[in-house]
């Protein structure tokens, strides 16, 4: 008898839940048992194993699936789930301060261009028609 999974004979609260270690879809799947219920398919979980920290992280493919007790394989607990929400958050953060960064780069790109090329000419473009369509742009040529 697989003394890993005896477990399962005398807590009925007992999951089997199946992992992957890779993100592709023909990823081999590995088993590990659990008692935390609000674990579901897509969580990541982390796992004991043999390598770094002796631990590693995994995603979760199935739940409660069928136990072989025949396997000799040894089946380990599941360490805990990883809450990837305040990370989730401070991505999301990071991003918008990106764009708000990257738009004010545009914006002093464009600035200081209209100001270094438009410098010398700036009577002579606020003279044109066509720098009043569609608003101002004299109102932002130098010496305004």
């Amino acid at each position: 008898m697989n003394y890993s999974t005896a477990v399962f004979l005398i807590n009925k609260n007992v999951r089997a839940v199946q992992v992957t270690y890779e993100a592709t879809e023909n990823a081999s799947r590995e088993t590990f048992k659990t008692l935390d219920k609000s674990i579901k398919v897509d969580d990541f979980v982390v796992v004991p194993t043999d390598t770094r920290h002796k631990m590693t992280v995994c995603k979760v493919v199935a739940v409660d699936v069928d136990v072989n007790f025949d396997s000799s394989a040894p089946m380990a607990w599941i360490i805990g789930v990883v809450d990837r929400g305040p990370w989730q958050v401070v991505m999301s953060q990071e991003g918008d301060a990106i764009a708000a960064i990257r738009a004010a780069e545009v914006n002093k790109k464009r600035d200081d261009l209209r100001k270094a090329l438009l410098a010398d000419h700036a009577d002579q473009l606020k003279a044109l028609p066509i720098s009043v369509l569609n608003g101002d742009i004299a109102a932002g040529l130098p010496g305004k």
